[in-house]
């Protein structure tokens, strides 16, 4: 872990930015991209504070100064967060404008204004090519950080606008380490938690605290195998009641991605990297049944299905029509 940024992992990305404030180089427009839960608000509250820090600027963030504190309270008049209203919601246009009005002005107390705008793969069209006139003319002391988990869902202009900062999960050694000694875990829980995150940091320290996160894991897991061996009656039901939620959608169809994933490395015999074991009995039984073809095929289903979500898609239709291709499996 960085000692100064104090960022799980992700060395490559921190170097890069360490490197770009101390040279003052930091661009006008970043756009960091990854999975949910990877780090990404993490690494861009810190080079915001890294931007608007006190400090002498090879400290910086030093994390102790008031605009560090005040950043990480959210009271830092020349920071401005922007993230969906609600859960799943959209980036509103008028919540872009904000993010213009907010540059246009000169800071109040630092040389920069930073902007970080979450989720912006669910910016609206219009909210999007808002952005653009930001985008074309930024301030010179402007900093827009956008934050989304794929550039292929964003417009091309947005994206050929911004650099890129590409975020990958962590293995699972690093994890564990940094859930035993930042966290203080027992060994145990640190490496089952380690193991079940996927490598997103997030997800592993959320669960860390929040046991019900472990919990809607395990249940998005068994409605999984519920659903395989069920009939269209049981489908249909399913679909119906899980579509009622579509921040539950989105989850559950990242579980499954990692649950088929498991059933694809025990098609391939490299089993020990299972992210399931305790469900490893059911999950050889998909694989007996299921061809690894299959297998491939439900996760590009699943990615399709969540890239759809983010759009906004008919979410009862998107539901039935995936849980109505799953493959029956005797379980």
């Amino acid at each position: 872990m960085d000692e100064t940024w104090q960022i799980v992992g992700h060395r490559l990305a921190v170097q890069q930015l360490r490197l770009m404030v101390i040279r003052d180089e930091v661009p006008h427009a970043l756009l960091i991209i990854g999975p949910p839960d990877i780090g990404k608000e993490t690494l861009a509250l810190t080079l915001a504070r890294a931007l608007l820090c006190t400090a002498p600027v090879e400290a910086r963030p030093c994390n102790a100064c008031s605009a560090c504190r005040r950043v990480d309270s959210g009271n830092h008049p020349d920071l401005l967060r922007i993230t969906p209203e609600e859960a799943l919601g959209n980036v509103k246009i008028e919540q872009i404008r904000s993010v213009g009005h907010f540059l246009a002005l000169r800071p109040s107390e630092a040389r920069h204004k930073v902007a970080l705008i979450a989720d912006f793969e669910r910016a609206t069209t219009s909210a999007a090519n808002a952005l653009l006139k930001t985008l074309e003319e930024p301030p010179a002391y402007a900093h827009l950080i956008l934050l989304a988990t794929d550039a292929d869902t964003l417009l091309p202009t947005i994206v050929s606008r911004a650099q890129q900062i590409a975020l990958r999960p962590l293995d699972r050694e690093t994890v564990r380490q940094a859930l035993q000694t930042r966290w203080s875990l027992p060994p145990d829980v640190a490496a089952r938690l380690a193991r079940l995150s996927g490598g997103r940091m997030g997800w592993a320290v959320r669960a860390a605290t929040d046991s019900q996160a472990v919990q809607q894991l395990e249940t998005a897991v068994a409605l999984l195998f519920e659903v395989l061996r069920s009939g269209l009656p049981e489908r249909f039901a399913a679909a119906k009641q899980l579509a009622q939620d579509d921040a539950l959608v989105a989850q559950t169809f990242a579980y499954w991605q990692v649950a088929w994933r498991d059933v694809l490395l025990l098609q391939t015999a490299t089993d020990s990297a299972l992210t399931f074991q305790e469900q490893r009995g059911a999950l050889q039984q998909v694989a007996d049944q299921v061809t690894p073809s299959a297998s491939a095929v439900v996760l590009r289903q699943l990615e399709t299905g969540l890239e759809a979500l983010a759009r906004h898609a008919n979410t009862q239709l998107l539901v039935e029509n995936l849980l109505l291709r799953l493959p029956p499996v005797a379980l």
